[in-house]
């Protein structure tokens, strides 16, 4: 973003805190593409990743009075749908754990109220739709992990102060995501020569 465009972003953030809200709506069309592909790469779901981005909106308006405006913007927010994604994504791995406890009947367990389906539609080649089928297998800790490295390039101490979690742990969750990855795609990696 030029100078001039994180100027205008500052001046709706001030017209925001002083009561307009119109000016925050600005905020909100200037981001919210971005912030959603952030929050998707978490979630993997259009219906979560909408929940996510209303939510992550909310909170930024509600603490919009502790963003310190000697920093971009942007890595703000973005922090904060980064936290709001993982929250939800706890939430929603303990409600699946309580509803495995959940027995029918005839003493089967009972069917999970989400089924794991694809719905996120990934442009590009058959890679990136094989990749986008593996990153939806592995734990969201690590998924997180290695979006914000490989699709957004953040260094390991950006990850780290975004996650708010150590370099170590940043450094493991992505050597784990990749061995992870490289197991569910090895017989097409193989055929193709390719990395990750």
């Amino acid at each position: 973003m030029d100078s001039r465009n994180e100027k205008d972003v500052l001046a709706y953030i001030h017209r925001s805190l002083d009561g307009d809200v119109r000016a925050f709506d600005w905020l909100i069309k200037e981001y919210q593409k971005r912030i959603y592909f952030t929050v998707m790469q978490v979630v993997m779901n259009h219906e979560d990743a909408d929940d996510v981005l209303q939510e992550t909106f909310i909170k930024a308006y509600t603490k919009l009075e502790t963003y310190d405006d000697s920093y971009p913007f942007y890595p703000w927010l973005y922090r904060i749908a980064i936290n709001t994604s993982l929250n939800h994504q706890k939430k929603k791995a303990r409600l699946r754990a309580l509803s495995l406890d959940d027995l029918d009947g005839n003493g089967h367990q009972a069917e999970l109220a989400e089924s794991p389906k694809q719905v996120y539609e990934m442009e590009g080649s058959e890679l990136a739709l094989k990749l986008k089928a593996a990153l939806g297998k592995i734990p969201y800790e690590q998924r997180t992990v290695f979006m914000l490295r490989v699709n957004d390039g953040l260094s390991y101490q950006e990850i780290s102060d975004t996650l708010e979690i150590s370099i170590g742990t940043v450094m493991s969750r992505l050597s784990r995501a990749r061995a992870k990855l490289r197991a569910l795609l090895r017989g097409y990696l193989e055929t193709k020569d390719i990395e990750v």
